[in-house]
C-alpha cells in the first residue's frame, strides 16, 4: 500500500479521538504510553512506533515501542545528536529517511532487533520550547513518506507532548517510571558517584504536642537549657568530625545563631504570651523560615535547611530523647529525606552512608558541602521521595545522570559498576589538576574566582586553587540581622573576609537589596514589578546614609589593603558616577579623621541592565573594572522571569542573542584595557564556562564547588579553536547552541 496516500485514507479526527480516550483512562503511566504507540502503529498501518523520552544530561531513553523488542524498553539510550533519533531531537524538526541503513547518521542498537526495518520518519515532541522526546515510526518496506503523513505525525506528536508534560504520564511529580516491577526515578545529581544499598528514610520532628503552658519562667529555663545542650553538641561535632578549618565555619554559624540575642528574645517573648518552650521555638522558627522562603534568591533559600536543622535540634532537646548521634543504621545505607541539615547528616555514622537522595537541595547548600567532603554521592529534586521510597528498599543511585533505581535488576547493577569505573578515572584526572593553574591547552590563562557572602562560603571542598573573590554579596548579613548593622559590625565582617583570603583580591558588591531581598526592619511598599523597581543602587542612592555607612565600612576594613568596590543594577553612566562620587566622599572623610586608607581603590560596576550595554564605550572611560551579572542580564534581555517555573526554560544562556551581547561587552572592554569578568551562574557550569572563555573572557567567578570541574574543562580546551567555531555559530538563528557545544566538547576531548 502506498503510504504517501495515508492522509487521504485516515481520519485525523478519528486518531485524535482514540488518543484522547486513552489519555483520559485511569491506568499506570507505562501502560498508557504502551497503548498509545500501539494505537498509532495500527491506525497508521506501520510496522513500528516508538517513543523516546528526554532525560537529564541530554539522553534519549526508549520508553515505549510497538514492533521493536520489548526488552529494549528502558535499556536503549541515545545521546542528543546521536543517530537519527538524536538528530531529530537536536535539530528540533522532523526527519524522514527511505533507507536508514544507507544513511550516515543511522546508529544500530542491537537490543532493539530493528534490522528488518528500512524506512523511518520521526518528529520531535516539543512543548514550551523544550524537547520532551521523539516519536518514531518505521516500516519493513523501503519507501518515502508524504508531507501529509509527516504533518499528521507532527499533530500526534503535539498531543503526546502535552500528555508527557502533564500529570497523566508521570506516576507522581517525581517523573517516576515503572520498569518491570521496579522503579527508575529521575532527579538531579549534585555529587557525582554511584552507590548501592538499603534505604533509610530520615524522620523530622513532629508537630508540637503541647502548645500552652502555665509557668513562663519554667519554660524559659527549659529553653535556655536546650540551647546550652545544642551548643555543647555542635562543639562536639566540631571537635570529633575532623573537619578542615573552612568546613568548620558551617557549624560556627550554628553557634552564632544559638547565641543570637534577637532570636532568643523572640522565643522568650513568645513564651511570655503563654506558649510552651517547644511551641515558642516552632513559632519563631516558622516566622523566620517563611520570611526566607519569600525570597527568590537561591543563595538565601538554601540557608533555610540549616535553620530548620537548628530549630529541630533545639526542639529535640526540649523533649526527652534529645539527639542521638551515630544512630544504628545498616552498613550500606542510602539516606532518603525531603531535606537535610549538615548537623543532621553527621548525626548518622558517616562511614555507613553510601548515598543520599533528597527532595530539596542545591550545589551550595551546606549539607551538600559536608556530603561532598565525605565523598557521598547525592541526588536531589525528586518530589515526594520519602513517600516513593520506603525503609528497607533496595536502592541504586547514579548521581552522574541523576537517576535512582528502586529494586534494581542485575543488568542495571552491572551497568552502574562499569560507569563507576569510568567516573573513578575522571575523578583521578580532576585530582591531578586541582593545584595547577587554569590555562587552556593553547596557553591562554584564565583567572578563576569564587562567589561568597558568608565566611563559610570560602571553603573549596576539592582543594582547588582560586585567585580571589570575584563577587562578595554584602546584603546577606543585613538580611539575617534583626536590626540594621552599624558601621563597626559591617567593618568587622568585611575585614574578616579580607583576612581569610590572605591577600587575594575581594570584590565587594555594594548592597543589592529590594525586589525579593527585603530587609525585615525596613518598611517596603509592594511593587507590581519589584525586579524592575526600587531596588539595589536605586534604593541606596535614595537612602544615601545607608550607602555611605557601608562604603565607610569598606574603607576601614581595607585599611592598608587593596579595596575593590562594585556597584550593582547600574542603568546609566550618570548613575555610576554618582555612586563613585559617594565613595570618594567617604574616602576624603576617612582621610580627614586620620584613619588609615586602603592601599589602592578600584571601582567597578556590574552589567545587569541591558541599557548599559549601549553606553559601554562611554562607561569604560569611568570604571576600573566590569563584571557581568548573567542572571539578571539574561532575564532582562529576554523579558523572562527566571523565577517563574512556567517560563524560566523558554530561553537559554547559550543562545546566539545573549552570546553576541557578551562578546560585544568583552570586546569593548578588551579594546579599552578594562578588566572584565563574569560572576553570574553561567560561570559555574563547565560548558558555559568554556564558552565564555571562547568568547574572550579571561576571568570567571563561580560557586566554590564548581572550581574543580571548570578548571578541568578549561585545561582541556583550545581557546583559539573554540573562538573560531563560535564566530561561525553566532550568525545562526538557532534558539540555542547548547547541543552543538556539547557535541563540540565531546569531539574535542573537553572535560564537561
Amino acid at each position: 500500500m502506498d503510504r504517501s496516500r495515508f492522509h487521504d485514507m485516515i481520519s485525523v479526527r478519528q486518531i485524535m479521538k482514540s488518543l484522547r480516550a486513552l489519555i483520559a483512562q485511569d491506568m499506570p503511566a507505562q501502560e498508557r504510553l504502551d497503548k498509545i504507540v500501539e494505537q498509532v502503529a495500527q491506525r497508521l498501518d506501520v510496522d513500528v512506533c516508538s517513543c523516546y523520552i528526554t532525560r537529564p544530561g541530554g539522553i534519549l531513553e526508549l520508553c515505549a515501542t510497538y514492533g521493536l523488542d520489548k526488552k529494549a524498553v528502558h535499556e536503549t539510550f541515545l545521546r542528543m545528536g546521536e543517530g537519527l533519533v538524536g538528530e531529530i531531537a537536536l535539530q528540533r524538526k522532523p526527519i524522514a529517511v527511505a533507507d536508514v541503513w544507507s544513511h550516515t547518521s543511522f546508529v544500530y542498537k542491537p537490543e532493539t532487533k530493528e534490522k528488518p526495518f528500512k524506512s523511518l520518519v520521526g518528529v520531535p515532541l516539543i512543548r514550551a520550547n523544550r524537547v520532551l522526546g521523539v516519536l518514531v515510526i518505521q516500516t519493513r518496506a523501503v519507501q518515502s513518506f508524504s508531507s501529509e503523513m509527516i504533518e499528521l505525525l507532527e499533530t500526534i506528536g503535539m498531543v503526546l507532548a502535552e500528555m508527557l508534560a502533564g500529570q497523566q504520564f508521570k506516576k507522581s511529580e517525581s517523573d517516576t517510571l515503572l520498569v518491570g516491577g521496579r522503579q527508575k526515578i529521575e532527579g538531579t545529581g549534585l555529587i557525582d558517584g554511584f552507590a548501592v544499598g538499603q534505604a533509610l528514610v530520615h524522620k523530622r520532628m513532629e508537630q508540637v504536642a503541647q502548645v500552652l503552658a502555665g509557668d513562663a519562667q519554667k519554660e524559659t529555663q527549659k529553653l535556655i537549657q536546650a540551647l546550652d545542650r545544642v551548643e555543647r553538641e555542635v562543639n562536639k561535632i566540631l571537635a570529633t568530625s575532623h573537619m578542615s578549618g573552612d568546613q568548620s565555619d558551617i557549624f560556627e554559624t550554628y553557634l552564632m545563631f544559638i547565641k543570637d540575642k534577637g532570636w532568643i528574645a523572640k522565643m522568650t517573648k513568645a513564651i511570655e504570651t503563654g506558649l510552651t518552650a517547644d511551641a515558642a521555638v516552632q513559632k519563631v522558627g516558622d516566622e523566620i523560615t517563611e520570611r526566607m522562603e519569600l525570597m527568590t534568591d537561591p543563595y538565601i533559600k538554601e540557608r533555610i535547611h540549616d535553620f530548620r536543622d537548628l530549630v529541630g535540634r533545639v526542639r529535640r532537646h526540649l523533649g526527652r530523647s534529645g539527639v542521638i548521634r551515630n544512630r544504628k543504621i545498616p552498613r550500606n545505607t542510602i539516606l532518603v529525606a525531603k531535606n537535610l541539615g549538615p548537623a543532621e547528616l553527621l548525626d548518622y555514622d558517616k562511614n555507613k552512608i553510601k548515598g543520599i537522595v533528597l527532595e530539596e537541595g542545591s550545589q551550595t547548600m551546606h549539607m551538600v558541602i559536608v556530603a561532598r567532603s565525605l565523598n557521598i554521592p547525592l541526588i536531589c529534586g525528586i518530589k515526594n521521595v520519602a513517600q516513593i521510597i520506603s525503609n528497607g528498599d533496595s536502592v541504586a543511585i547514579d548521581a552522574a545522570s541523576g537517576t535512582v533505581y528502586l529494586n534494581p535488576s542485575d543488568e542495571t547493577l552491572d551497568t552502574l559498576s562499569a560507569r563507576a569505573q569510568r567516573q573513578k578515572k575522571l575523578r583521578a584526572r580532576y585530582a591531578q589538576m586541582k593545584d595547577l593553574p587554569a590555562i587552556t591547552s593553547d596557553g591562554v590563562s584564565v583567572s578563576l574566582n569564587i562567589n561568597a557572602g558568608l565566611s563559610n562560603d570560602l571553603m573549596v571542598d576539592d582543594g582547588a586553587l582560586f585567585d580571589g573573590i570575584g563577587l562578595y554579596r554584602t546584603e546577606l548579613p543585613f538580611m539575617l540581622a534583626d536590626d540594621l548593622p552599624d558601621v563597626k559590625t559591617q567593618t568587622n565582617i568585611y575585614r574578616r573576609a579580607l583576612i581569610q583570603v590572605q591577600g587575594k583580591p575581594v570584590i565587594f558588591r555594594a548592597l543589592d537589596i529590594g525586589s525579593d531581598k527585603v530587609l525585615p526592619y525596613f518598611q517596603h511598599q509592594a511593587e507590581e514589578n519589584p525586579a524592575l523597581g526600587w531596588r539595589s543602587i536605586r534604593m541606596t542612592l535614595d537612602r544615601r546614609a545607608l550607602l555611605r555607612n557601608q562604603l565607610r565600612a569598606f574603607i576601614r576594613a581595607a585599611a592598608g589593603r587593596d579595596l575593590y568596590v562594585m556597584f550593582p543594577m547600574i542603568a546609566s553612566v550618570r548613575e555610576f558616577c554618582e555612586a563613585r562620587k559617594t565613595l570618594m566622599m567617604e574616602v576624603d572623610r576617612e582621610k580627614r579623621r586620620g584613619g588609615t586608607l586602603p592601599r589602592m581603590i578600584r571601582v567597578g560596576t556590574m552589567i545587569e541592565v541591558p541599557s548599559l550595554i549601549f553606553q559601554l564605550e562611554r562607561l569604560v572611560r569611568e570604571v576600573d573594572f566590569i563584571s557581568v551579572g548573567t542572571n539578571d542580564l539574561a532575564q532582562f534581555l529576554y523579558a523572562c522571569d527566571r523565577g517563574n517555573p512556567m517560563i524560566w526554560n523558554r530561553y537559554d544562556v547559550l543562545s546566539p542573542a545573549l552570546l553576541k551581547a557578551l562578546k560585544y561587552i568583552c570586546d569593548v572592554c578588551h579594546q579599552a584595557r578594562i578588566p572584565c569578568s563574569v560572576c553570574g551562574e553561567m560561570a559555574s557550569r563547565s560548558l558555559e564556562a568554556v564558552t565564555l572563555v571562547g568568547l574572550g573572557f579571561r576571568s570567571l567567578s563561580m560557586t566554590p564547588s564548581s572550581l574543580g570541574a571548570v578548571k578541568a574543562a578549561i585545561r582541556t580546551m583550545d581557546q583559539k579553536h573554540l573562538a573560531a567555531y563560535l564566530e561561525k555559530q553566532l550568525v545562526t538563528t538557532s534558539g540555542s547552541l547548547r547541543e552543538k557545544l556539547k557535541m563540540y566538547a565531546r569531539d574535542h576531548g573537553i572535560l564537561i
